[in-house]
This record gives C-alpha cells, structure tokens and sequence, in this order.
C-alpha cells in the first residue's frame, strides 16, 4: 500500500476513502501531543473533500469522499499540515471536575473492585478521586473520552459477562483505563460510581462536555447530587414529527421490523465518537430522491427485513427503492423503482423482504425531520436523530416538507440498471492498515472463502461465520481509528465489517475495507446471506466508483 512520511509520521491509505497519520506505535504524552497538533491543524485548515476526523492515542484517520478529491492529493495535504502543525499554538487544556456518587445503586462494582485490588470501597473511590486524568481522544461512542491516568493500584479486569445496558454517567474502570458512559449502551466494564452531568448533548455547544487535551479530575460526592439515573433518548409513547406543513402528515400503521428515518448521514463528528450514520444503502436512496424530485440527500424511511405500513392523510409523489419488499398500496401491488401517486387516506404497506435487507420510501418533499447536528438520520446506537433517536413505531406521525417544483410522478429507474447496481456478486476490497499483522494463510483464506453474516449483523456491523483469520503477531494493538466498511478481525478470527454506525475508533486489526463503490451491495445484506471477497487496488476502487457515479448520472440522479 502507498505511503509517505513527514517528520517521523507515517501516512498511508487505511481504504479507498481514508488516510490514516501515524505517530508511533505507543502509548505516550509525546505522541499525544502530536495527535492533538495535527487534530487541531486539520481542523484549522479544513483539507476540501474530508468528512471526517478519527483522533485515538497515536494517530489520526482522516476520511473523505473520494469523489470530491483524489486519495493522493489528500494524503500530501494531511502530511503537509501535520508538518507544520507543530508551530501552531494550542488551545490550553481545561480542567473539569466530574461530581461522582461512589457505591451502592450508583456504583454496583464497587465492591468488587475493591476486593480485586484489596482495598475497601472507600480507599477505592478515595484514589479514583485523588488521581488526575488526561483526556487522550474522544472515541468508541458519542463523548467517551479515553482518560490516561487512572493509578495502578485501582486496574481491574473487565466483567466476564458484559451488562446489556450500562446508565448513561456511570463512572466505570475496565483494565488499566477508566472513563464515563455518556450514553446508556451496552458495556463491560466495572461501575465504580455515576455521575449527574451530560457528558455528551447533542444541543449543546460543544455537544462534548470534555476534549482531547483536557484534565479531568473526580469529586466524591453525597447524597442525589452524584446519583444521575439513565436517561433515554427513546419515549414510550408514539411521537408526532412535525414539518414545514403538518397537514401532510404520514401516519405509521405498523412499523415493520426496524424502520427508521434516514438521510445520507451525518459527517464532520467522528472526532467526537459520532460516525456518520446515514442510509445503509445511499445509491438507492438517491435514485429514489431523484424519482421524486427531492435532493438526493432528502431524509426517506428505510426498512429493514420486514416493511412498515404507512397511512397517507394528503395525495403525495412516492418511490419504494432498494430490495423487493412487496409494495402495495391499499391492497393493489405496485412496482418497484418508480414514482407512484398515493392519495388521500390510502395506505402504502411493504411486506418481508423477498430478496436483499432493505427497501426505503421516499416521498415528495421528504419526511421533515428536525436536524441533529446537521442530519435527520437515525442514529440508533447513540440515540440521535430521527423520531426520538428510535425506531418507528405504530402511531408514530411524520410530515413531509416542502414539495419541490419538479413534476416526478411517472419517472421510472430501469429494472435491469436496479439489479446491476444490487448484485451479488464478489464485495471488492482494499487491503486494509494492519494487512501486514496476518499469516500469509490467512490474507489468502480471507478471498479463498465463503462468509456467512450472522444472526447479530446490525447497523453498526455484520459479523461473519467462516473460516478465522490468524493474526501473525497476535495480543492488542493501539486504538485506532475505523473506516467504514472495514474488516475487523477480534480475538477469534472472525471477520466483522464495519458499517454505519460502526465505532469511530476500535483496537482490533483491519486486515482489509470495503471500497466505497461497495458500500451499498452490504447495506444489503441479510442474516444467513453468503459473501465472498476479492482484492482490488485503490486505482481500480477509484475507477469502480467512476463507473457507478457515470451510470448514475446518465440518468440524472443527484448526489
């Protein structure tokens, strides 16, 4: 794979649509420190066509859109800013105390914590509260900071089994790392104490409490003060998402198995462990923007596996695109790929899918859905976006927002172009950063194979069944940032592929990423679906995605 070097760093393609600067392969305050130079130079001087920034403990990975801007003149601007980044001053670093309620219901773990280290729970959280923290990156999910600091005495293992939902604000040591769930998610590591501040609000300005750089200390406190319950993004109650004008309200019958509302995401946060999000199949959002004479970017309802039924209370244009889900509106079949005319009081209704794992419906003027931080998508694992940061459900009210001039009813998109664009054929591959930690057995297994996705694909990755890969230098690597579509290979072997919810960073290897032509053929992608892939070079992965920009605009679809 190319690469080039500045001032000790190495700078090298992670994937078709990322670079990657490296500053060492260590833990350490120097390598902190041009982390964060080169972060905040990159952000001084935006590079145009990057979308995203992914700091961790020794590197940078900068993605962009590869259409916007050649892979080697990105990779000459990131060395070049890193280069000078060190004359740039630094914004100083803040202080932040975090007020904490050790023990009891706040603090579950603690107990056991304090028998593994042989201390009482009060010397446990006495030392947590004593020790000052350095905030090394934001990663992993929206405002979780990686703290260095955390004393010896106090390193834990993680828990054998992970909890299915830790509250968001608990204070948690896994290992020789401690740090803050801002959001309630899975986790497993050990609660040691919660704490009542918001370290991750979206409509906040930063929506980060802390920032790389910063120094974090914890205050002990007592009674409700520390005692912050987990709050939800979510509501039980169906929810009314108003637009410009409500009288053009959809109403959800029947949710379907997972459907959501969905743009083409949310770029320019990963620094703050927010991926982009977005459609899991954006070609077939576009052309169905286009049916309907929306902007290619306007926010659809995308379903997954089983189709969701959707009551009209105003005639409007819509497209159902993506795989076949059985579309009818009020009991008559209607095609696929085409702009359709729904009237007043009818009912568009999409059965299970026959083939693929989505099909999304855009409408005239696209579901008005208030933006978060820039984007209508749904985001599920960190609750953003959308209705409530959830999905649909029966109930739910959705509006359209203003219809543009353009007359789209009639419009069709070629089947045979729809079936070339969703084939299944091979996924093509670049190799990915760590290419080099695996046995030369196991870079050839990876494209001599057939993988099976799992029964836990999701949004935020399809895990593979097949045959393992073997790392040749196995144990734990450096945190590192992760493009979408990597191949991610843990402890087992077995590959998982990151996609639109994926972390922003991960510290497992990357044997090899998705290119970005491909994207969309695994947004498509069921449980139990077979997948095999085959390497290109970046050359040919620009030149793949050439050719699906060129067929798309050939018949007019928007980016």
């Amino acid at each position: 794979m190319e690469s080039a070097s500045a001032s000790g760093t190495v700078i090298r393609h992670a994937s078709d649509h990322t670079i990657l600067a490296a500053f060492g392969d260590e833990v350490s305050l120097a390598a902190h420190r041009r982390v964060r130079a080169a972060l905040h130079a990159l952000q001084r001087e935006p590079i145009p066509g990057v979308t995203n920034l992914h700091p961790a403990y020794a590197s940078v990975l900068v993605s962009y859109d590869p259409l916007a801007a050649a892979g080697e003149l990105v990779a000459g601007e990131v060395a070049r800013r890193v280069q000078a980044a060190g004359a740039i001053p630094l914004p100083g670093p803040a202080l932040v105390e975090i007020p904490v309620r050790y023990g009891g219901e706040w603090g579950p773990d603690l107990a056991a914590v304090a028998t593994a280290c042989g201390l009482t729970e009060a010397e446990v959280a006495r030392e947590h509260a004593a020790a000052e923290y350095l905030v090394y990156f934001l990663g992993f999910s929206p405002g979780f900071a990686y703290l260095g600091g955390l004393p010896p005495g106090l390193a834990t293992a993680r828990r054998a089994s992970p909890r299915t939902l830790v509250p968001a604000g608990s204070v948690a040591i896994g290992g020789r790392q401690t740090g803050v769930y801002p959001l309630a998610s899975p986790g497993g590591w050990q609660l040691i104490g919660r704490t009542p501040l918001a370290l991750f609000d979206p409509a906040r300005t930063p929506p980060a409490l802390l920032a790389a750089g910063d120094r974090v200390r914890f205050v002990a406190v007592a009674g409700g003060r520390g005692a912050a319950s987990a709050s939800s993004a979510t509501q039980a109650a169906p929810a009314t998402v108003a637009g410009a004008a409500p009288a053009r309200a959809i109403r959800v019958v029947a949710p379907g198995f997972q459907s959501t509302v969905q743009d083409l995401g949310r770029p320019g946060w990963a620094h703050l462990g927010v991926s982009a999000s977005g459609a899991a199949d954006p070609v077939s959002l576009r052309i169905g923007n286009w049916l309907v004479g929306n902007p290619a970017g306007a926010a659809a309802i995308e379903m997954t596996l089983t189709g969701a039924a959707l009551s009209f209370s105003a005639a409007c244009v819509v497209a159902v695109i993506g795989s076949d889900f059985e579309p009818a509106i009020d009991g008559a079949s209607v095609p696929l790929w085409a702009a359709l005319e729904v009237g007043p009081g009818q009912t568009l209704a999409c059965r299970a899918t026959k083939s693929g794992a989505r099909c999304a419906v855009c409408v005239r003027g696209g579901v008005a859905a208030p933006p978060v931080l820039g984007s209508a998508s749904t985001h599920l694992t960190s609750g953003l976006g959308g209705v409530a940061g959830r999905p649909l459900r029966a109930g739910d009210v959705l509006t359209t927002g203003a219809a543009a001039a353009d007359a789209a009813a009639g419009r069709r998109f070629p089947a045979e172009a729809a079936e070339r664009l969703l084939r299944r054929d091979a996924v093509r591959v670049t190799r990915g950063p760590q290419w080099e930690r695996f046995t030369p057995q196991a870079r050839a297994a990876l494209f001599a194979s057939e993988y099976v996705v799992s029964e836990s694909a999701s949004r935020m990755g399809l895990r593979l069944d097949g045959t393992p890969l073997a790392a040749d230098r196995p144990g734990e690597m450096l945190t590192e940032g992760v493009s979408l579509g990597a191949l991610q290979v843990p402890g087992d072997g077995r590959p998982i592929v990151s996609f639109v919810e994926h972390q922003t960073t991960g510290g497992y290897p990357q044997i090899a990423c998705v290119i970005t032509a491909d994207l969309h053929r695994v947004g498509q992608l069921r449980p139990r679906d077979r997948l095999s892939f085959v390497e290109v070079s970046l050359a040919e992965a620009a030149a793949a995605l050439r050719e699906l920009e060129r067929e798309l605009r050939a018949f007019g679809v928007g980016r």
